[in-house]
């Protein structure tokens, strides 16, 4: 089957799903299954999308999303999906790739299929023998959604912390009211779904990655087709712009070490590219190796300042972020029994390093790390997953770098 380009397209539903490599669980234990969800919510608040439904289980997952103008699918996907690999293989000590393929998504017209998805996903644990019945399935939203109707408010209450979808459920209830009025709880509504009809819905989700009447299916290609003439961009995750604001802090001194502090004047940015260019070579080469582009930052230390973002009790507070022989450490993080680790670099069309990495001490905390450089300059995103507590996101912009050990 083709699969259909990554844009977003406007009224509509898309249903995803992603599969173990291999038939390896992506899911092992109850904490695996918490941190996917510590991740939707992160990227839920940070995208702004509506998830109407998920199904997480042992070898496979399923989602019902809803994009906010501006995202795609894609970028959601990527940075949930790369966050929660990084994790996986550094609990359980294994490489490579966690699921099968990249995800699958299929476009979906909101209405009138909104319901019937709902009900598809909420059932495939039970579809798969995973569980008898809706109910007795944890890791799926079903329960959120008994929640909101006054039933199973016990078993849902911990699930509901972790990921709070009341505004997806609320819409979804009125629109069940008002489609099924005979139906008085959300429980009446799934207990009146017939096994044919989610065997035909299954079907054609299985053979289509578009789905919905003539006019939306017509209206959806125009969409695609007038992108085609459009060049394709380069996936990443927009640092906020006041990371790169002008107003950048002198020069700092950590541990008794002078950080040289790049400003944009043009001379600056002349020594800055000779720099460039003896690691690796004139920069914007198509020869250049993925070894060489690491060069970009491999062998420089920068000092940051760390800023908790949002209401919270922390303070800010300065760090020392190295990138030495391919991994990245943290100063600050390292007496908390956060060991350096691999990183993924991305560069930009526009010259623009994007790195991320996924550290992880012996007590369970997790840190997640995105970042971007760009002439002498770093600004980025943290987010701290303690084993116990509340996780909390920060931001950080470099006060200074050196290159050297």
């Amino acid at each position: 089957m083709p699969r259909l380009p990554r844009v977003n397209i406007k009224n509509c539903l898309y249903y995803v799903t992603q599969q173990g490599n291999l038939g390896e669980n992506i899911f092992k234990d109850g904490g695996d299954y918490k941190m996917y969800l510590e991740l939707l919510k992160k990227y839920k608040q940070q995208y702004g999308f509506k998830l109407f439904s998920f199904a997480l289980m042992p070898q496979q997952l399923n989602l019902l999303i809803e994009l906010k103008d501006g995202t795609t699918i894609s970028m959601i996907m990527h940075d949930i999906t790369s966050s929660y690999t990084k994790y996986f293989n550094s609990r359980y000590e294994r490489k490579g790739h966690l699921f099968r393929e990249r995800f699958k998504s299929v476009i979906v017209e909101k209405e009138p299929y909104l319901l019937n998805l709902i009900r598809y996903i909420h059932l495939r644990p039970i579809k798969l023998g995973l569980s008898q019945e809706p109910t007795e399935y944890t890791f799926s939203s079903n329960l959120l959604y008994l929640y909101n109707s006054g039933s199973q408010e016990e078993k849902a209450r911990n699930l509901r912390n972790m990921l709070n979808l009341d505004n997806e459920i609320q819409e979804v209830l009125d629109l069940v009211g008002k489609a099924f009025p005979e139906k008085k709880t959300y429980a009446d509504f799934m207990a009146a779904v017939t096994e044919e009809e989610m065997q035909q819905l299954g079907e054609k989700l299985h053979r289509t990655s578009l789905l919905g009447s003539e006019e939306f299916m017509e209206s959806v290609k125009a969409q695609m087709e007038s992108r085609k003439s459009e060049a394709p961009q380069e996936k990443t995750q927009a640092i906020p712009a006041i990371l790169f604001s002008a107003v950048i802090l002198l020069a700092g001194v950590v541990v008794g070490v002078i950080y040289v502090q790049k400003n944009i004047a043009s001379k600056e940015k002349e020594i800055y590219r000779a720099q460039k260019e003896k690691n690796i070579g004139a920069p914007g080469k198509k020869e250049e190796k993925a070894e060489s582009l690491l060069a970009d930052l491999n062998g420089t230390s920068w000092a940051v300042k760390i800023n908790p973002s949002g209401a919270g009790k922390s303070e800010a507070y300065l760090d020392e972020l190295k990138f030495m022989d391919g991994k990245v450490s943290s100063k600050a993080l390292l007496s908390q029994g956060f060991s350096s680790t691999n990183y993924t670099l991305t560069v930009m069309k526009d010259g623009t390093l994007t790195w991320e990495t996924m550290q992880r001490n012996p007590g369970g905390d997790v840190i997640f790390w995105r970042g971007e450089e760009k002439e002498g300059k770093m600004g980025g995103v943290l987010s701290k997953h303690p084993a116990a507590g509340k996780a909390q996101d920060f931001s950080f912009t470099s006060t200074g770098y050196r290159r050297g050990k």
